[in-house]
């Protein structure tokens, strides 16, 4: 459980640069992310962040710490000072915890939000969750449906952090693979700069959901396709899906061998992973779609 001593100095910079906490020493909490009034933030960015005490057992879960963030969200901040991210209303539905991927599925008066106001809710929401321990990403749903036209479904905090080429841990080089004209695989070299806490793989595979920067080629992976997380382990990348993705697969095999082939050739431009393998709830893939997962398994000799 990432409880934190309120005496620590906590200095987070955010894409809605959020300000520090204010902290009191001596005390216990969670750090939460609320919003400034609009008046308030006199046009400025909104996100806050907020040390709040959360009545939890003990030995509490990471899932009842979750169900216990998102509702303190949804209220509001003990002593009133700011907004919550949601509206007036939204209730928890639900919250599942699948494979390090807080799944936090509301009622429908999230759907009252667009735009900005709604990217504002899922930043809030993603920073709030990933501080605890176990939680990697945050989906968030309406009654178990995406929310207006959503860009993400699935959110990393790294995707709400401001970077700054002072915090640039390393450069890489990597090749990204996408349709070209023809129907055929083509490379598309990409320097990509990690930050602290990013790992090269978890950064490839994030570039290559975006699509691609040279307009000659189209992406082959649908725009509406998530990866929970990604992580190497003495060579072997494992790959996290949600179901919703394995769900809605194009039917043809042969895209989703093209699927299989652009994410497999653009990781095994990372000379450390010698291995994929695919999982869904945990459990190891046979099979994407159609397609034996065993044709990307292995790095290509040669």
């Amino acid at each position: 459980m990432r409880k934190w001593m309120l005496c620590l100095p906590v200095v987070l910079l955010l894409a809605a640069c959020a300000a520090p906490a204010e902290s009191e020493p001596g005390e216990e909490g969670y750090l939460l992310y609320f919003l400034l009034p609009e008046e308030a933030a006199r046009g400025s960015n909104r996100i806050r962040s907020k040390w709040e005490h959360l009545t939890l057992p003990d030995e509490a879960n990471a899932l009842e710490e979750a169900r216990t963030v998102v509702e303190r969200l949804l209220a509001g901040p003990e002593d009133g000072s700011m907004d919550s991210p949601l509206p007036a209303g939204v209730e928890l539905l639900g919250l599942e915890i699948r494979d390090q991927t807080a799944c936090v599925d509301l009622s429908g008066g999230l759907r009252e939000l667009s735009g900005v106001e709604l990217t504002l809710a899922d930043y809030c929401l993603t920073l709030s969750l990933t501080e605890l321990d176990g939680i990697r990403a945050v989906t968030v749903t309406a009654q178990g449906r995406p929310v207006g036209q959503q860009p993400k479904q699935v959110f990393y905090e790294w995707d709400v952090l401001l970077s700054d080429m002072e915090n640039v841990i390393q450069t890489m080089e990597v090749r990204l693979y996408f349709l070209n004209a023809e129907g055929a695989l083509a490379v598309e070299a990409r320097t990509l700069s990690l930050y602290e806490g990013q790992t090269l793989a978890e950064t490839l595979v994030e570039e290559l959901l975006k699509g691609p920067e040279d307009r000659e080629l189209s992406r082959v992976i649908p725009e509406d396709f998530a990866v929970n997380y990604v992580r190497v382990d003495n060579g072997v990348c494992y790959v996290s899906l949600p179901a919703l993705s394995l769900e809605t697969l194009p039917e043809e095999e042969w895209v989703q061998r093209m699927i299989l082939w652009s994410l497999a050739d653009s990781l095994y431009s990372i000379d450390s992973i010698e291995e994929i393998r695919l999982l869904a709830d945990g459990e190891e893939l046979e099979r994407f779609g159609q397609v034996p997962v065993d044709m990307i398994a292995a790095r290509p000799q040669g």
